[in-house]
């Protein structure tokens, strides 16, 4: 008998223990604990008496499992939204790494970044369609890497009226009303790529560029920085300049063209590690050691063709320092709209060129190995 009291007060402790900590049920489950846990036998009276407290604690309980339903309800309706744009996740391995990093920076400063991504390069409207959806929902900010500089323009100017504070990535809007743009200084980074190429063919021979697309901000400045630095080198010719598309089947096309028009060309600068590897790939099927490779970006396929002695160097840019930045200045809007007046209207993320001496190293540093 001792042993089944001792049992019974043990039970009626534990009950308390993982019961909810709401005033609504504590009243009813404290006379529980008094009943069951004395050192005899409930009789009959006080069993009915149990069994009526049971009825009301439950009752009790469910209106506290509501109270704590909705209150979970409120904490997860209060978590800001940001939507974020990449310009496409397929077959572009930066985008994909740039949202992912977003995503996860989201999570640790308490929001849910979701991701929204187009099906190409060139799919304008459905980017523009994507952000108007966005701005429907009512989101908190929206993170965008413009696919087309002009074309996107209504679109975040549509969400800045608004209140949707409007975050730049990668790429920037002409005219529009955004809070900032975090971005690789492209003109900068592929005025360095310029100067390594003219190094490396002491100041003189033939180099071409696999562009980006056309309408991409990116895609205009990586050649306005590359053309301007190379036409500094009196007796280096750029003899073609031509879009690879930002993908391999691209810069397989792209590269083909300037071996047939130009096959004397020394040097070919891609401006993304992808057309880099539809470059290579010309290259090493032709047998064509004799051109070299450079690329831009810094992704592991860029990293990849360094160490494997088919390209020359990669400027490298960081996804996670604009994924990480993007979401950190969308959260101090969030919270302060006045916040906005006083960032930067441009935020570089930096770069750094990366060579057979350093690849390891960056490799180990970027990637883990």
């Amino acid at each position: 008998m001792k042993q089944n009291t001792e049992n019974t007060a043990s039970f009626a402790a534990v009950l308390w223990a993982e019961m909810p900590l709401s005033l609504l049920a504590r009243s009813s489950c404290t006379e529980i604990y008094s009943l069951v846990a004395q050192k005899q036998s409930p009789p009959v009276s006080r069993r009915k008496k149990l069994s009526r407290i049971l009825a009301g604690c439950g009752k009790r309980l469910f209106i506290a499992t509501i109270v704590a339903a909705l209150t979970v309800g409120l904490a997860r309706a209060a978590e800001p939204v940001i939507g974020i744009l990449p310009k496409t996740i397929i077959g572009d391995v930066f985008m994909k790494n740039m949202a992912d990093i977003a995503v996860a920076k989201g999570k640790e400063l308490g929001a849910k970044v979701e991701v929204y991504s187009v099906s190409s390069h060139e799919a304008v409207e459905e980017q523009v369609s994507a952000v108007e959806a966005l701005i429907s929902r009512k989101v908190n900010a929206i993170i965008l890497a413009a696919i087309d500089s002009k074309g996107l323009a209504p679109a975040v100017d549509k969400a800045s009226a608004a209140g949707i504070p409007v975050v730049l990535v990668d790429s920037g809007v002409q005219g529009a009303n955004y809070v900032t743009v975090v971005q690789t200084n492209n003109v900068a980074a592929s005025s360095l790529a310029a100067d390594y190429a003219a190094a490396l063919l002491s100041d003189r021979g033939k180099v071409a560029q696999l562009e980006g697309e056309p309408a991409s901000e990116t895609a205009q400045l990586r050649k306005k920085g590359f053309h301007e630095e190379i036409a500094n080198y009196k007796n280096i010719e750029l003899v073609a300049s031509i879009t690879g598309h930002w993908t391999t089947p691209g810069a397989v096309d792209a590269t083909e063209a300037i071996l047939k028009a130009h096959p004397d060309v020394n040097l070919i600068f891609a401006s993304s590690d992808l057309m880099a590897v539809g470059a290579s790939t010309v290259l090493e099927r032709e047998g064509r050691k004799d051109v070299l490779v450079l690329s831009f970006d810094g992704l592991p396929e860029g990293v990849a063709l360094i160490k494997e002695g088919k390209s020359v160097g990669d400027v490298a840019q960081s996804a996670k320092a604009m994924g990480q930045k993007s979401v950190e200045i969308a959260m101090q809007v969030i919270k302060d709209k006045n916040a906005a007046s006083s960032i930067p209207k441009v935020i570089d993320s930096g770069f750094v060129l990366v060579h057979p001496w350093n690849v390891d190293a960056y490799s180990k540093d970027t990637f883990g190995k």
